[in-house]
């Protein structure tokens, strides 16, 4: 049987969709509707940075859904806690689910552990070396950290799908050695790399957790980056051969202050 590979795990992490009920929010008073938006911003707030994770709000664009909630924490009771708290909003009445997500930020270690094993030889400790294991998994820690507990990217708009990988008759990842599934995503990774400046991506594991295996995440300055990058690896047999994916979603990131334009709430 293949080897199952070795993971890291940081924030968990929940994807909330909603779409607005136009008719019955439009037909409230202009300053109902301002009180309403107030409220939501004042939790909103509250939720962006509570001490031990992260909540942002993000517009979408599509009829897939008017906004999203992207929300990190250090465990699921945390994140339940973030759900309740705008679920009990006034707002949260006037939205209706379209589609949540739940995972937790994963990092493989096909290619970390390779970079970590690079520098602790660089220090002169070869592989053989009694301290040569501990090193490599102290490194591989500390590179490890900054991408498991990041904070929510600063940029504009926001790129989410789920996807798995094809376990069908002909074709299934899971049936693959180790060794030749980490050649795959080396080959994966350095179209990645490519974009490097230009969008951040958090991959999140939802085995057990989720209908997909995994949710990714892309945060960018200029949205015609996720067509290219993602076009770029539709053709990688990573993705050609393997992947299957879910529905995108598309947004801008929306300020709590910036909540009352995003609805009208002043029109």
């Amino acid at each position: 049987m293949p080897d199952a590979p070795v993971t890291l795990e940081g924030w968990y992490t929940l994807h909330e969709m909603f779409a607005v009920d136009w008719g019955r929010w439009n037909a409230l008073e202009p300053t109902e509707r301002t009180a309403i938006v107030a409220e939501a911003q004042t939790v909103l707030e509250r939720l962006a940075v509570p001490g031990d994770g992260h909540t942002a709000l993000y517009a979408l664009v599509s009829h897939k859904g008017d906004l999203c909630l992207v929300h990190w924490r250090r465990d699921l009771e945390a994140l339940r806690a973030a759900e309740v708290g705008f679920a009990r909003t006034r707002l949260r009445g006037f939205l209706a689910s379209t589609y949540s997500y739940l995972a937790v930020i994963e990092l493989g270690t096909y290619e970390l552990m390779g970079h970590a094993a690079g520098l602790v030889k660089k220090r002169g400790i070869e592989p053989g070396a009694p301290e040569f294991d501990g090193a490599v998994q102290v490194e591989m820690e500390r590179m490890a950290k900054p991408r498991l507990y990041p904070e929510v990217p600063g940029g504009r708009y926001l790129c989410f799908y789920p996807m798995s990988k094809r376990r069908g008759e002909q074709v299934n990842w899971y049936d693959l050695p180790a060794a030749e599934r980490a050649a795959f995503m080396r080959g994966h990774g350095e179209i990645g790399r490519k974009y490097a400046g230009k969008v951040m991506q958090i991959i999140q594991g939802s085995v057990g957790l989720d209908d997909w295996e995994w949710g990714v995440t892309l945060f960018a300055d200029d949205p015609v980056v996720f067509k290219k990058l993602i076009y770029e690896m539709r053709f990688d047999p990573a993705s050609s051969r393997f992947a299957l994916f879910g529905p995108f979603y598309v947004g801008m990131r929306c300020a709590p202050a910036d909540l009352g334009a995003a609805l009208g709430a002043a029109g």
